[in-house]
């Protein structure tokens, strides 16, 4: 009966991972989805090494810092600079 309780209970720690891991998988392209349309509306050139960029990222506070600057950032050239400053930033507070 042990081993029943047992395997009962590593499905579902498995089972919650799994969701667990689902729910981060849909914020992370939900957050990079909404950062992409920012970017494509307010500079409709973005290059693609931007978009790329965007596309394998996976850290949710850089894609929060990235949106920000998205939307206060008046040209390109200054969203690219903010975002790198920001991600420089944040690299600092983690050391």
């Amino acid at each position: 009966m042990q081993s029943a309780t047992t395997y009962l209970e590593w499905k579902a720690q498995g089972h919650a991972e799994g969701v667990a891991e689902g729910m981060m998988l849909g914020l992370q392209e939900a957050r990079r989805s909404d950062l992409l349309k920012v970017l494509y509306i307010r500079f409709p050139e973005v290059s693609y090494d931007v978009t790329g960029a965007v596309r394998g990222m996976t850290e949710l506070d850089q894609l929060g810092r990235w949106f920000e600057a998205a939307v206060v950032s008046p040209t390109l050239d200054q969203f690219k600079a903010m975002a790198a400053d920001a991600d420089a930033r944040a690299e600092q507070k983690r050391r």
